[in-house]
């Protein structure tokens, strides 16, 4: 450190009164708070580029072992997608070449489901629209509900308002009165500056004025919190709404292969299949507890499948 340089004061040029040492002090402190500040936010910042360098190394490590799992994946993926399509090719062409005139109806029984489905997912976006427009006038009226209560509360304090602004000056008319005693001119300027200022903010209400202004602050908090009960009463009831349209659209498109199928099933159902008669030729006679069989055993038939 540079040795502190000492002003002559033999010398004409410098200043006529020498610097405060501790306003020097004061000076220095509130630098090297400031310079504090800086190696703060340097620090923060550091430690907040450490973790995103951190993260993003993380990151990369994921990304380069996914790449390098999917890679020995894709191979047999693309296989069993072109086997998978191989298999529709022949089943689509087989069913189309059988359906006849059920697939109109089935269409038409498909289109009017997903209809109905799409109707529910854009109900369910105006109702989610709805929903967020309810919460922020829910939040908004909240605000305003909370911000009352200091209204009516300052309106109940003001009774001590007026008695320490009329303490504040009175001890200025002391401390001008001392000034003027003590020709300290300088101080009672400053003095009677302060005087004016506390003068100017000091208002004594009528007890009739404070009345009004205190029904006046109640009745503005009352009404706050209703409308504030009023908004939130909206919002939960959308909340509930959208709850039970998101959990039954959710179900619907869970079940609708399901559901479909049901109703494909019931417009179209499947003959029952025709039991197979026993082997002709063939009697069982029961005797004593005996059973004789006349003519070669016969062979159990497999029922038969009827095409329609």
């Amino acid at each position: 450190m540079s040795q502190m340089h000492r002003p002559n004061p033999y010398d004409p040029h410098r200043g006529s009164e020498p610097p405060d040492p501790n306003e020097r002090l004061t000076q220095l402190k509130i630098e090297l708070q400031q310079h504090q500040d800086r190696l703060d936010d340097l620090g923060k910042q550091k430690d907040e580029l450490q973790a995103d360098v951190n993260d993003l190394e993380k990151t990369v490590a994921e990304v380069k072992s996914t790449l390098t799992d999917y890679g020995g994946q894709v191979k047999g993926l693309e296989t069993n997608l072109h086997s998978l399509q191989y298999f529709y090719d022949q089943k689509h062409k087989m069913i189309i070449a059988a359906i006849g005139d059920k697939k109109g109806p089935i269409d038409e029984l498909i289109r009017e489901f997903d209809y109905e489905t799409s109707r529910m997912q854009d109900r369910l976006a105006e109702l989610a629209d709805k929903l967020s427009m309810a919460q922020q006038e829910s939040q908004l009226a909240t605000i305003a509900e909370n911000g009352k209560p200091a209204d009516y509360d300052a309106g109940k304090a003001y009774t001590q308002n007026p008695q320490a602004k009329l303490s504040d000056l009175d001890t200025l008319r002391t401390a001008i009165t001392q000034d003027d005693t003590a020709t300290d001119i300088a101080s009672m300027y400053f003095h009677v500056l302060e005087f004016q200022d506390v003068l100017s903010r000091t208002n004594i209400l009528s007890q009739h004025q404070l009345a009004l202004e205190l029904r006046q602050t109640l009745g503005e908090l009352e009404q706050a919190k209703e409308h504030a009960r009023v908004k939130s009463a909206e919002a939960n009831r959308l909340q509930t709404e959208y709850n039970a349209q998101q959990a039954t659209l959710s179900a619907r498109v869970a079940g609708r292969r399901q559901t479909l199928l049901g109703l494909i099933q019931a417009m179209y159902p499947v003959p029952a299949q025709q039991p197979s008669s026993a082997a002709s030729g063939t009697t069982t006679s029961a005797t004593a507890g005996t059973s004789t069989t006349s003519g070669a055993p016969a062979s159990s038939a497999s029922p038969s499948i009827q095409k329609k």
